[in-house]
């Protein structure tokens, strides 16, 4: 049986992460005609992004923000795309899109890949144990199709916020960070990367694209991408995400200095980065 994170809308709109068991215990199927390989593929891939959006859409509570709870994939070690060891250089590294991806999701779903270890799940209390490690690098594309990576040694002081398109609590965020924006309390030099992530298209706000549009952001943004093997969200799982939206800052030199889950009041916000990173 895999084990997972269970995440947890608190009525705040935070949300925090329990251990729990996911997708149970499975049989052994009986014999049965098999499909046609692509056939197969296809409602395997249908069925795994069914699962992962499925667990996500609680995440933060719903468009309803009953509060009720859901799953997510731990963090571990990948394998392709996203393999920590395979290539080191994120310059050799090429993200790809799932084959047979379902149309409908191919609006909101990007080629990613992760360079580097993943994050420890962020913790229900206490101390983050990913504060002081090596951030994974992210190696994708922005919506308008330009190659990117996310690297804070090479960008700069980074803050890389999760958002859903159906999350309450990201539409909530999004203008107070554009509030931040607009009245210049982001430091200069802060490279600021939006991931769309938990996509869903039978969700509101769908396209992703369009909505960031909508809210005003004007900051970097990439698509997340669905690792079909794994049932998961690629980059979200790498960060090891504890709902949404979430925030991540990364150093100069790489390193992680804080997360967090949930909204933040704007003078929080501003001084959770300010105090996090080092700024010349």
């Amino acid at each position: 049986m895999k084990r997972s994170r269970r995440i947890v809308a608190e009525p705040a709109g935070e949300a925090t992460i329990e251990n729990g068991a996911s997708f149970g215990e499975r049989s052994e199927p009986k014999e049965k005609p098999q499909p046609e390989p692509n056939v197969t593929y296809r409602r395997k891939c249908i069925v795994a992004i069914g699962m992962v959006a499925a667990m996500a859409l609680t995440a933060c509570g719903g468009d309803d923000d009953t509060g009720s709870s859901a799953t997510t994939s731990t963090p571990a070690s990948a394998t392709d795309p996203t393999d920590p060891s395979d290539p080191s250089d994120p310059s050799e590294v090429v993200p790809t899109i799932a084959p047979d991806l379902p149309e409908e999701f191919l609006d909101g779903v990007g080629p990613v890949a992760v360079v580097g270890e993943p994050l420890p799940a962020f913790p229900i209390e206490g101390d983050d144990p990913a504060v002081g490690m090596a951030a994974p690098i992210l190696v994708g594309e922005t919506f308008d199709g330009e190659s990117i990576r996310i690297d804070a040694t090479t960008d700069g002081p980074t803050w890389v916020v999760f958002l859903a398109h159906w999350c309450p609590h990201c539409n909530d965020e999004i203008p107070v960070i554009n509030q931040l924006r607009d009245e210049g309390r982001i430091p200069e030099g802060v490279n600021v990367v939006g991931v769309s992530t938990a996509f869903n298209p039978g969700r509101p706000n769908w396209p992703p694209d369009e909505w960031l549009d909508d809210r005003d952001w004007t900051f970097t943004a990439i698509p997340d991408g669905i690792d079909i093997e794994r049932e998961t969200y690629i980059a979200a799982d790498a960060f090891g995400i504890g709902g949404f939206p979430f925030s991540m800052l990364v150093d100069g030199d790489g390193t992680v200095t804080a997360r967090w889950s949930g909204g933040r009041p704007i003078d929080e916000l501003e001084s959770l980065v300010t105090s996090n990173l080092s700024l010349s």
